[in-house]
């Protein structure tokens, strides 16, 4: 569903910089990835409220583990909480960066550090969450669906922070 918002997000901009006649899409992206991942962080607490995408099997000594009562009885590992707090440190980076260095005048640098790390989080934490597609589980060099599509967003982030651009 994220990787669907992200495309439907990058497609509205566009719409919005069309109607609006603004130069450059990339601008305004710069701009609202910074809301974006605190709204991210949200949503994977609602996740967590309503025991939607439960995390794995976590061992019965470990501190931070869950029990969903509404689904069963055993610990599991609060992914969306570990998403939701990958996704402050995305916000926090994103916030100093805008405000208090010069990345802000790089056009595109910030979404691409945004998808770069927003993305990055995902890889990590999807170890820790159940399958959310039983047929396409560990179906590329043991990453899950998740991971996979998260892969071409990081390069693409990439590929943004690090081309030439002209600074406003």
């Amino acid at each position: 569903a994220s990787h669907g918002a992200t495309i439907g997000i990058i497609t509205s901009m566009f719409i919005y910089k069309y109607k609006f006649k603004y130069d450059s899409v990339l601008w305004i992206f710069d701009r609202i990835v910074v809301p974006i991942s605190i709204g991210g962080m949200f949503v994977r607490i609602g996740n967590f409220f309503n025991s939607e995408m439960i995390g794995k099997v976590a061992e019965n000594d470990f501190p931070l583990a869950v029990i969903f009562k509404q689904l069963d009885t055993i610990p599991r590992h609060p992914g969306q909480l570990y998403e939701a707090f990958g996704y402050v440190f995305v916000f926090l980076i994103l916030f100093f960066l805008y405000w208090k260095t010069k990345k802000s005048t790089q056009t595109g640098f910030l979404f691409g550090l945004f998808l770069v790390l927003l993305m990055s989080v995902r890889v990590v934490v999807e170890q820790f969450k159940i399958a959310q597609i039983d047929s396409r589980e560990d179906w590329i060099l043991g990453l899950n669906t998740g991971q996979v599509l998260s892969i071409p967003l990081i390069i693409i982030g990439l590929y943004f922070m690090f081309k030439k651009s002209n600074s406003k």
